[in-house]
């Protein structure tokens, strides 16, 4: 049998080190991201809402199926808890284009699947539908992941009742706990190739969905897309961005061309942060950080 190659590389990985101690993993949760070009984690003391891990790890190319749950082996292998059992709880984000909001009146499981259809005509067979109830907001996000992926963490974690929540749930609960705005807002989060727009008017979701783009003119077309689709004015409505983006990105040069109010968010008010992450863009992994916040 042939080793498996690694495919992945560190590209982040800070550590609250005064304060994380495996000893105390029973009081702590475990927020996992997973995408088909990085797997990241936080872990989050629940007693304190401090957040004391945060680490990346980047696919030198596009995984799915059983070459990324092969790469997630060799991660957990060489990890020094990742495969620790006894967490406070475990929640997993999948990171993709196929999801679908509903109000939480209209929801009914064994439908799910034939929602997620109408909003992702190309789902594939080898996905499973799973949803997540908003407490606050009554919505339902109804998604999918590929269900190799998501057994394999169902195994990796056999006592515990492992959640599976879409990017777009924590970008949400992110967003509708931390603008009180009356204004309505416009939060983007930026990936290296999808970008996913939110409108929220205070703790009022408005509209979500993400495009996948290839360069900045595509950025700039989703974008004036859903500021004509809402009538959204480029002079009075602000942009706050999110994600794997930078001052110097070409991205963020265009867009203030087109919207006179474009900046940077901030870290999560819910979680407290040491020095230690200083070192790390506000704006970046805003999603990750909010895993925390999906019950």
């Amino acid at each position: 049998m042939e080793a498996t190659v690694t495919r992945f590389k560190q590209n982040q990985l800070i550590k609250d080190a005064s304060a994380f101690d495996t000893e105390s993993i029973p009081q702590y949760a475990l927020n996992l991201e997973v995408s088909a070009d990085a797997f990241r984690l936080c872990v989050v003391d629940t007693h304190s809402s401090r957040c004391l891990w945060l680490e990346e790890q980047h696919f030198s190319n596009v995984l799915r199926g059983e070459q990324l749950v092969d790469q997630l082996g060799l991660i957990y292998d060489e990890h020094e808890f990742l495969r620790a059992g006894f967490w406070q709880k475990i929640r997993v984000s999948v990171k993709n284009q196929y999801f679908t909001l509903l109000p939480n009146s209209l929801f009914y499981k064994e439908h799910a699947r034939q929602y997620l259809k109408m909003a992702a005509k190309n789902l594939p067979d080898a996905y499973e539908v799973l949803h997540y109830r908003h407490p606050h907001s009554e919505i339902v996000n109804v998604f999918a992941a590929e269900r190799e992926v998501v057994e394999w963490f169902r195994r990796i974690y056999p006592a515990k009742n492992v959640g599976f929540v879409h990017h777009s749930s924590a970008l949400i609960e992110g967003v509708l706990n931390t603008d009180a705005a009356v204004l309505q807002s416009i939060s983007i989060l930026v990936e290296s190739s999808h970008l996913t727009i939110l409108v929220a008017t205070g703790q009022r979701l408005e509209y979500c969905n993400t495009f996948y783009y290839v360069n900045a003119q595509d950025f700039i077309y989703y974008t004036m897309l859903v500021f004509n689709e809402l009538q959204l004015s480029t002079h009075v409505h602000k942009v706050t961005l999110y994600g794997e983006i930078s001052p110097e990105s070409a991205i963020f040069e265009q867009l203030h061309r087109y919207v006179n109010n474009v900046g940077f968010g901030n870290k999560p008010t819910l979680l407290k942060f040491g020095f230690y992450f200083d070192e790390v863009y506000d704006h970046r992994y805003f999603d990750v950080y909010n895993i925390h916040l999906c019950e």
